[in-house]
């Protein structure tokens, strides 16, 4: 074998272990920019076809105390506020979630602390 062809032989190596990173990529961001680029014109064509902006809200009716999603043609004066309401009850409910799950980790740190002593006792 000579060495152009062991030389090429390591390039086309290298080449084939170098694509399998940049491949990953390409379809981690090929997947993440598709959806994104579906619903924007969707909600675009919606907008262009009727003059309203359709919004995605917490329906009202709660049967059997599940959440379900509805989507609106609000007027886009309104989605702006509307938006704003829906983004504070988001936070509110994400901060309560963050304040028990405080509480979960200082109960836990307050047993382990507690374990330690015990341990340290014996």
């Amino acid at each position: 074998m000579r060495n152009d062809d062991r030389s090429l032989s390591v390039l086309r190596s290298l080449y084939y272990v170098l694509a399998i990173p940049y491949n990953l990529l390409a379809g981690f961001v090929v997947g993440v920019a598709a959806p994104v680029a579906t619903i924007v014109a969707m909600v675009l064509g919606v907008r262009f076809l009727t003059g309203k902006m359709p919004f995605l809200s917490l329906s009202p009716e709660e049967e059997q105390g599940e959440r379900h999603l509805a989507v609106e043609l609000v007027a886009a004066e309104q989605a702006g506020d509307r938006f704003a309401a829906e983004k504070q009850k988001v936070l509110d409910d994400l901060g309560s979630l963050r304040d028990e799950l405080k509480a979960l980790m200082e109960e836990a740190k307050a047993q382990q602390a507690g374990a330690g002593q015990e341990g340290a006792g014996d």
